[in-house]
Protein backbone atom coordinates (compact mmCIF):
# COMPACT_ATOMS: atom_id res chain seq x y z
CA UNK A 1 0.00 0.00 0.00
CA UNK A 2 1.21 3.55 -0.89
CA UNK A 3 0.98 5.73 1.86
CA UNK A 4 1.30 8.31 -0.41
CA UNK A 5 -2.74 7.40 -1.24
CA UNK A 6 -3.67 7.67 2.47
CA UNK A 7 -6.89 9.80 2.87
CA UNK A 8 -6.68 12.54 5.06
CA UNK A 9 -9.87 13.49 6.59
CA UNK A 10 -11.58 16.34 7.14
CA UNK A 11 -14.43 15.93 9.49
CA UNK A 12 -15.62 16.31 12.93
CA UNK A 13 -14.82 12.63 12.96
CA UNK A 14 -11.22 12.76 11.67
CA UNK A 15 -8.26 10.98 12.58
CA UNK A 16 -4.38 11.63 11.80
CA UNK A 17 -3.91 9.13 8.61
CA UNK A 18 -0.05 10.62 8.60
CA UNK A 19 0.88 8.33 10.88
CA UNK A 20 3.50 5.55 10.09
CA UNK A 21 1.65 3.38 12.33
CA UNK A 22 -1.66 2.80 9.32
CA UNK A 23 -3.00 3.45 6.52
CA UNK A 24 -6.53 4.35 6.21
CA UNK A 25 -7.18 2.16 3.13
CA UNK A 26 -11.16 3.95 3.13
CA UNK A 27 -13.58 5.90 4.75
CA UNK A 28 -17.43 7.02 3.88
CA UNK A 29 -19.90 9.00 5.30
CA UNK A 30 -22.95 7.12 7.36
CA UNK A 31 -25.76 8.64 8.73
CA UNK A 32 -27.70 12.03 7.58
CA UNK A 33 -27.16 15.22 8.29
CA UNK A 34 -25.13 16.93 10.91
CA UNK A 35 -25.18 13.75 12.62
CA UNK A 36 -23.63 11.24 10.22
CA UNK A 37 -20.19 9.86 11.68
CA UNK A 38 -17.24 7.89 9.64
CA UNK A 39 -16.81 4.47 8.86
CA UNK A 40 -12.99 3.99 8.38
CA UNK A 41 -11.10 0.34 7.00
CA UNK A 42 -7.32 0.68 8.24
CA UNK A 43 -4.72 -1.19 7.92
CA UNK A 44 -2.00 -1.93 10.44
CA UNK A 45 1.19 -4.31 10.63
CA UNK A 46 0.04 -6.53 13.46
CA UNK A 47 3.29 -7.93 15.79
CA UNK A 48 1.04 -10.54 17.00
CA UNK A 49 0.31 -12.21 13.97
CA UNK A 50 3.32 -11.16 11.88
CA UNK A 51 1.14 -10.07 8.91
CA UNK A 52 -0.96 -7.12 7.95
CA UNK A 53 -4.11 -6.71 9.70
CA UNK A 54 -7.65 -4.84 8.49
CA UNK A 55 -9.95 -3.44 10.93
CA UNK A 56 -13.40 -1.37 10.29
CA UNK A 57 -13.42 1.82 12.76
CA UNK A 58 -16.82 3.93 13.24
CA UNK A 59 -16.28 7.22 14.77
CA UNK A 60 -19.49 9.46 15.77
CA UNK A 61 -19.10 13.19 15.17
CA UNK A 62 -19.09 14.17 18.72
CA UNK A 63 -15.57 11.66 18.90
CA UNK A 64 -12.54 13.66 20.80
CA UNK A 65 -9.64 12.00 21.58
CA UNK A 66 -9.67 10.40 24.76
CA UNK A 67 -12.99 10.70 25.80
CA UNK A 68 -15.05 8.33 23.56
CA UNK A 69 -15.78 4.62 24.35
CA UNK A 70 -15.66 1.85 21.36
CA UNK A 71 -17.54 -1.36 21.28
CA UNK A 72 -15.78 -3.88 19.92
CA UNK A 73 -17.43 -6.11 17.36
CA UNK A 74 -15.99 -9.69 16.79
CA UNK A 75 -17.67 -11.80 13.39
CA UNK A 76 -18.38 -15.49 12.93
CA UNK A 77 -16.89 -17.90 11.03
CA UNK A 78 -15.74 -17.18 7.06
CA UNK A 79 -16.30 -13.11 7.56
CA UNK A 80 -13.62 -10.44 7.84
CA UNK A 81 -14.54 -6.49 9.21
CA UNK A 82 -16.65 -5.82 5.97
CA UNK A 83 -19.58 -8.49 6.67
CA UNK A 84 -20.49 -6.83 10.25
CA UNK A 85 -20.28 -3.09 8.02
CA UNK A 86 -22.47 -3.48 5.42
CA UNK A 87 -25.03 -5.91 6.74
CA UNK A 88 -25.64 -4.64 9.93
CA UNK A 89 -23.35 -0.95 9.99
CA UNK A 90 -26.04 1.47 8.93
CA UNK A 91 -28.04 1.16 11.59
CA UNK A 92 -25.61 0.36 14.16
CA UNK A 93 -23.93 3.25 13.13
CA UNK A 94 -26.81 5.36 13.38
CA UNK A 95 -27.47 4.32 16.89
CA UNK A 96 -23.48 4.48 17.84
CA UNK A 97 -23.73 8.45 16.83
CA UNK A 98 -26.85 9.06 18.95
CA UNK A 99 -25.03 7.19 21.66
CA UNK A 100 -21.64 9.10 21.09
CA UNK A 101 -19.83 5.61 21.11
CA UNK A 102 -17.30 4.42 18.39
CA UNK A 103 -17.34 0.83 16.82
CA UNK A 104 -14.27 -0.84 16.22
CA UNK A 105 -14.67 -4.49 14.04
CA UNK A 106 -11.46 -6.61 13.81
CA UNK A 107 -10.94 -9.40 10.98
CA UNK A 108 -11.56 -12.90 12.13
CA UNK A 109 -8.32 -14.14 11.42
CA UNK A 110 -4.87 -13.42 9.92
CA UNK A 111 -4.49 -13.65 6.21
CA UNK A 112 -1.88 -13.68 3.13
CA UNK A 113 -0.27 -15.98 0.65
CA UNK A 114 1.78 -17.25 3.37
CA UNK A 115 -0.54 -17.97 6.14
CA UNK A 116 -1.83 -21.18 6.24
CA UNK A 117 -5.48 -22.30 5.33
CA UNK A 118 -8.11 -25.14 5.33
CA UNK A 119 -10.24 -25.84 2.14
CA UNK A 120 -12.78 -25.63 5.03
CA UNK A 121 -14.99 -22.92 6.03
CA UNK A 122 -14.72 -23.48 9.66
CA UNK A 123 -10.51 -23.48 10.07
CA UNK A 124 -7.65 -21.41 8.70
CA UNK A 125 -8.06 -18.20 7.03
CA UNK A 126 -11.56 -16.60 8.17
CA UNK A 127 -12.02 -19.32 11.16
CA UNK A 128 -9.10 -17.87 13.98
CA UNK A 129 -12.00 -18.63 17.01
CA UNK A 130 -9.85 -15.85 18.90
CA UNK A 131 -7.64 -17.89 20.41
CA UNK A 132 -3.46 -18.04 20.12
CA UNK A 133 -2.63 -21.20 18.09
CA UNK A 134 0.15 -23.37 19.74
CA UNK A 135 0.03 -26.09 17.17
CA UNK A 136 2.22 -26.55 13.73
CA UNK A 137 1.38 -25.20 11.13
CA UNK A 138 -0.76 -22.77 12.87
CA UNK A 139 1.12 -21.32 15.67
CA UNK A 140 3.09 -18.68 13.69
CA UNK A 141 0.61 -16.55 12.33
CA UNK A 142 -2.89 -17.19 14.33
CA UNK A 143 -2.56 -15.16 17.54
CA UNK A 144 -5.98 -13.80 17.43
CA UNK A 145 -6.67 -13.36 21.14
CA UNK A 146 -3.77 -11.80 21.59
CA UNK A 147 -4.44 -9.46 18.49
CA UNK A 148 -8.37 -8.78 19.98
CA UNK A 149 -7.39 -8.84 23.77
CA UNK A 150 -3.96 -6.64 23.82
CA UNK A 151 -2.55 -5.62 20.43
CA UNK A 152 -5.77 -3.55 18.74
CA UNK A 153 -7.12 -2.30 22.10
CA UNK A 154 -3.90 -0.35 22.60
CA UNK A 155 -3.48 0.46 19.09
CA UNK A 156 -6.57 2.27 19.36
CA UNK A 157 -5.92 3.88 22.75
CA UNK A 158 -2.00 5.19 21.89
CA UNK A 159 -3.75 6.28 17.96
CA UNK A 160 -6.78 7.25 18.43
CA UNK A 161 -7.49 7.80 22.52
CA UNK A 162 -10.24 4.58 22.63
CA UNK A 163 -9.14 3.46 25.74
CA UNK A 164 -12.93 2.59 27.82
CA UNK A 165 -14.17 -0.59 25.94
CA UNK A 166 -16.54 -3.54 25.49
CA UNK A 167 -16.91 -6.38 23.66
CA UNK A 168 -20.23 -7.88 21.38
CA UNK A 169 -19.83 -10.97 18.69
CA UNK A 170 -21.64 -13.31 16.51
CA UNK A 171 -21.47 -17.16 16.20
CA UNK A 172 -17.67 -17.67 16.36
CA UNK A 173 -17.17 -13.87 17.39
CA UNK A 174 -19.65 -14.42 20.86
CA UNK A 175 -17.84 -17.25 21.62
CA UNK A 176 -14.93 -14.90 21.32
CA UNK A 177 -16.27 -12.17 23.47
CA UNK A 178 -17.51 -13.91 26.24
CA UNK A 179 -14.32 -15.88 26.65
CA UNK A 180 -11.90 -12.90 26.49
CA UNK A 181 -15.15 -10.55 29.10
CA UNK A 182 -14.90 -13.91 31.71
CA UNK A 183 -11.19 -13.89 31.55
CA UNK A 184 -10.02 -10.49 32.29
CA UNK A 185 -13.52 -8.90 33.05
CA UNK A 186 -11.63 -5.91 34.68
CA UNK A 187 -10.47 -5.00 31.05
CA UNK A 188 -14.37 -5.06 29.47
CA UNK A 189 -16.99 -2.82 30.55
CA UNK A 190 -19.96 -5.09 29.17
CA UNK A 191 -20.37 -8.06 27.30
CA UNK A 192 -22.97 -9.25 24.80
CA UNK A 193 -23.68 -12.10 21.87
CA UNK A 194 -25.95 -13.32 19.44
CA UNK A 195 -25.76 -16.73 18.73
CA UNK A 196 -22.58 -17.44 20.36
CA UNK A 197 -20.83 -20.80 20.18
CA UNK A 198 -21.63 -21.43 24.03
CA UNK A 199 -19.81 -24.45 25.11
CA UNK A 200 -17.54 -25.02 21.91
CA UNK A 201 -15.61 -27.71 23.67
CA UNK A 202 -18.91 -29.68 23.40
CA UNK A 203 -19.66 -28.96 19.57
CA UNK A 204 -18.00 -29.83 16.49
CA UNK A 205 -16.43 -26.26 15.50
CA UNK A 206 -14.77 -25.88 18.73
CA UNK A 207 -13.78 -29.55 19.03
CA UNK A 208 -12.18 -29.07 15.51
CA UNK A 209 -10.52 -25.58 16.14
CA UNK A 210 -9.11 -26.40 19.30
CA UNK A 211 -7.77 -29.96 18.36
CA UNK A 212 -5.96 -28.29 15.31
CA UNK A 213 -4.81 -24.92 16.98
CA UNK A 214 -4.23 -26.30 20.44
CA UNK A 215 -3.89 -30.11 20.18
CA UNK A 216 -7.12 -31.04 21.76
CA UNK A 217 -10.68 -29.86 23.00
CA UNK A 218 -9.43 -30.55 26.09
CA UNK A 219 -6.75 -27.57 25.63
CA UNK A 220 -9.44 -25.29 24.82
CA UNK A 221 -11.55 -25.44 28.21
CA UNK A 222 -9.55 -22.80 29.98
CA UNK A 223 -11.29 -20.85 26.84
CA UNK A 224 -14.94 -22.25 26.87
CA UNK A 225 -17.35 -19.67 28.53
CA UNK A 226 -19.60 -22.58 29.50
CA UNK A 227 -16.65 -24.05 31.23
CA UNK A 228 -15.19 -20.99 32.80
CA UNK A 229 -18.55 -20.15 34.51
CA UNK A 230 -18.69 -23.82 35.58
CA UNK A 231 -15.15 -23.77 37.51
CA UNK A 232 -17.19 -20.23 39.39
CA UNK A 233 -17.95 -20.43 43.10
CA UNK A 234 -21.87 -19.72 43.70
CA UNK A 235 -22.37 -15.87 44.55
CA UNK A 236 -20.02 -14.75 40.96
CA UNK A 237 -21.26 -12.02 39.22
CA UNK A 238 -18.58 -9.84 37.29
CA UNK A 239 -20.89 -8.31 35.23
CA UNK A 240 -24.23 -6.70 35.71
CA UNK A 241 -26.03 -8.27 33.00
CA UNK A 242 -25.01 -9.96 29.81
CA UNK A 243 -27.16 -10.05 27.16
CA UNK A 244 -27.52 -12.59 24.84
CA UNK A 245 -30.08 -12.87 21.51
CA UNK A 246 -30.49 -16.38 20.28
CA UNK A 247 -32.89 -17.22 17.20
CA UNK A 248 -35.22 -20.43 17.88
CA UNK A 249 -35.01 -21.09 13.86
CA UNK A 250 -31.29 -21.41 14.00
CA UNK A 251 -30.29 -24.37 12.34
CA UNK A 252 -26.85 -24.85 14.56
CA UNK A 253 -28.66 -23.99 17.70
CA UNK A 254 -28.71 -27.41 18.82
CA UNK A 255 -25.53 -28.68 17.65
CA UNK A 256 -23.34 -26.19 17.69
CA UNK A 257 -24.41 -22.95 19.65
CA UNK A 258 -25.71 -24.56 23.39
CA UNK A 259 -27.16 -21.26 24.73
CA UNK A 260 -28.88 -23.20 27.66
CA UNK A 261 -25.68 -24.70 28.91
CA UNK A 262 -24.21 -21.11 29.22
CA UNK A 263 -27.28 -20.10 31.18
CA UNK A 264 -27.15 -22.98 33.71
CA UNK A 265 -23.99 -22.40 34.51
CA UNK A 266 -24.40 -18.80 34.65
CA UNK A 267 -27.14 -19.52 36.66
CA UNK A 268 -25.69 -21.90 39.08
CA UNK A 269 -22.92 -19.34 40.36
CA UNK A 270 -24.78 -16.08 40.04
CA UNK A 271 -24.11 -14.41 36.86
CA UNK A 272 -26.98 -12.56 35.35
CA UNK A 273 -27.23 -13.27 31.33
CA UNK A 274 -30.64 -12.31 29.62
CA UNK A 275 -31.42 -15.03 27.22
CA UNK A 276 -33.51 -13.73 24.59
CA UNK A 277 -35.10 -16.49 22.46
CA UNK A 278 -36.05 -14.94 19.27
CA UNK A 279 -39.10 -16.79 17.52
CA UNK A 280 -38.64 -17.33 13.71
CA UNK A 281 -35.00 -15.86 13.55
CA UNK A 282 -31.73 -18.18 12.07
CA UNK A 283 -28.30 -17.28 12.41
CA UNK A 284 -28.38 -14.86 9.31
CA UNK A 285 -27.18 -11.08 9.18
CA UNK A 286 -31.17 -10.45 9.36
CA UNK A 287 -31.26 -11.73 12.64
CA UNK A 288 -28.36 -9.30 13.96
CA UNK A 289 -29.59 -6.20 11.82
CA UNK A 290 -32.75 -7.08 13.62
CA UNK A 291 -31.62 -6.61 17.11
CA UNK A 292 -28.17 -4.79 17.13
CA UNK A 293 -29.67 -1.65 18.08
CA UNK A 294 -30.54 -3.29 21.36
CA UNK A 295 -26.95 -4.13 21.80
CA UNK A 296 -25.22 -0.68 21.20
CA UNK A 297 -27.57 1.22 22.97
CA UNK A 298 -26.73 -1.88 26.03
CA UNK A 299 -23.13 -1.49 25.67
CA UNK A 300 -23.42 2.43 25.59
CA UNK A 301 -25.52 3.15 28.56
CA UNK A 302 -22.25 1.00 30.40
CA UNK A 303 -19.56 2.86 28.45
CA UNK A 304 -20.93 6.37 29.38
CA UNK A 305 -21.13 5.06 33.03
CA UNK A 306 -17.71 4.30 32.67
CA UNK A 307 -16.76 7.39 31.29
CA UNK A 308 -18.13 9.08 33.82
CA UNK A 309 -16.37 7.56 36.68
CA UNK A 310 -13.26 8.70 35.01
Amino acid sequence: MNRNATTKLHSSSSINSNSDAFTILSKVKTGRGEKAGTYHRIQHESKSTGTNMTFGLFLPTSYTKNKTPVMFFLSGLTCDESNFSTKAGPLAFATAEEENISICLPDTSPRGENVPNDENYDLGQGAGFYIDATQDPWNQHFHMRSYVSQELPEFLKDEFGLEVKSVCGHSMGGFGALSLAFENPEEWTAVSAFAPISNPTNCPWGEKAFTNYLGSAENGKKFDPTAMLQARETGFETFDDILIDQGSDDNFLEEQLKPHLLKGAADNCGQRITLNMRDGYDHSYFFIAAFIEDHVRFHAKRLQEKMSEM
